[in-house]
């Protein structure tokens, strides 16, 4: 390769914005957040692996498989739902957060707004496992054990 086309290649790949190199757990689900929060599902979807599973209150029982976990999605998207995040931490494979979230649907129960978690698993880059498990609304009694 002559030196003007690897100059050419690492001018190219220094100015390619984070997004297309992206590796970090961390950042890919915050960017994931973010995407669903501008209700931009294409984006959002990219993170997913073609086998994941989301399990959380709109998928229960779990949604297995991406075009399970795009509907349930899109039902977010659909509510207004937003997470502002509180929190997020990764360890290898696994990010956890907190967020306080909201949505039509919740205002509609009149909720304003709710804290969840979320246990994010990885593999290669993409999300296959995702788990927001949703608190009791205020005022209701947790499940018996």
């Amino acid at each position: 390769m002559s030196r003007r086309v690897g100059c050419l290649l690492f001018v190219l790949c220094a100015a390619m914005p984070p997004a297309f190199a992206q590796s970090d757990p961390v950042a890919i689900f915050r960017q994931a957040i973010e995407a669903r929060n501008r209700g931009d599902l294409d984006s959002m979807m990219q993170f997913f692996a073609s086998d994941a599973v989301r399990e959380d209150g709109a998928c229960q029982p779990p949604c297995v498989g991406i075009a399970a976990v795009r509907r349930s999605f899109e039902k977010n998207i659909a509510e207004h739902f937003q997470a502002l995040l509180t929190s997020v931490e990764g360890s290898g494979d696994t990010v956890t957060g907190r967020a306080e979230i909201r949505s039509d649907a919740f205002r509609a129960q009149g909720i304003d707004h709710r804290m969840t978690s979320y246990t994010v698993k990885f593999r290669d880059g993409k999300i296959v496992r995702w788990s927001s498990p949703l608190p009791p609304a205020p005022g209701t009694a947790p499940p018996k054990q």
